[in-house]
């Protein structure tokens, strides 16, 4: 197959007419710019590069603190109870087991705290109440009873959250019979 040449009339420089010889014009064997390296997109590919590493590294980072890290983060109560300032929080200290006198010390025990126990009296339901409960009557994450829970050395399991509209407390702490195993016990 014969090869495809473009031709051109050649002139020359001291004549005005074309003279008669075609001159043949080299296929170029690379496009503009291709050869030479062009610093714009150099760059460009380069900053792509950059980022997506970046992007990368922060996945595997978030993956594996979150996700991998086999220990689990359980929200500490702890934290919670002491960012609230126990001053002037109302509760109620109610003596469910009929001993006398037993939730006035407990009251005094918690204003030494820095609550305030506004009602101090015998639980009106029954005088023979087997354990002793912690009820949280605004916090739904019962951060309020778990502060006292916390004072007196009762674990968690001993704290409910039970919302009253007609008491004006933060939490009520009812006195059972197990009153002698609370381990802040103010004998």
């Amino acid at each position: 197959m014969p090869k495809h040449r473009m031709a051109t009339p050649s002139r020359s420089k001291g004549s005005s007419q074309p003279s008669g010889g075609m001159r043949v014009m080299a296929k170029r064997t690379s496009s503009p710019g291709k050869g030479s390296f062009n610093f714009k997109n150099g760059f460009f590919s380069i900053a792509l590069w950059g980022l997506g590493l970046i992007n990368v590294i922060l996945i595997i980072s978030f993956v594996s603190k979150h996700f991998l890290s086999g220990a689990e983060h359980p929200m500490s109560s702890e934290a919670a109870i002491e960012a609230l300032p126990a001053d002037n929080l109302k509760i109620e200290v109610l003596n469910g087991c009929g001993v006398a006198g037993l939730a006035r010390k407990y009251a005094d025990l918690l204003k030494s705290h820095g609550f305030d126990p506004v009602n101090v009296s015998n639980y009106e339901g029954s005088s023979n109440v087997p354990r002793t409960y912690i009820y949280d009557r605004r916090s739904k994450e019962m951060e309020n009873g778990l502060r006292i829970a916390k004072i007196l050395g009762l674990p968690e399991e001993f704290v409910a959250y039970q919302e009253s509209a007609e008491r004006l407390v933060a939490a009520t702490l009812i006195l059972g019979a197990d009153y002698k195993q609370i381990p802040a016990n103010p004998k």
